[in-house]
């Protein structure tokens, strides 16, 4: 059985300039998603907003969280390198 959706992450950053950051530091792990996944990333102010979709079959639902799991660990790291270089 295949699995359609859609998921949505919208993400606070304190400048548009640090979101431009962000993106650029997360394209390249976005690249090579499993099959039937795809994503994108954009600033809209400062906001950054992430999309999944996703169509897969019901066995590889878990590389959908995974997928999610590795954006938001990865956002994480770029955050608080982010503020650290404020201090």
């Amino acid at each position: 059985m295949k699995i359609r959706g859609r998921i949505t992450l919208e993400i606070a950053m304190k400048t548009i300039e640090d979101c431009q950051v962000a993106i650029s530091s997360l394209l390249p792990d976005e690249r090579e998603l499993p099959q039937g996944l795809t994503s994108t990333i954009k600033c809209i102010d400062d906001k950054l907003t992430y999309e999944l979709t996703y169509h897969v079959d019901n066995e590889k639902l878990l590389s959908v969280y995974n997928t999610i799991d590795d954006f938001i660990r990865n956002l994480k790291i770029i955050m608080e390198s982010l503020s650290e270089l404020r201090r």
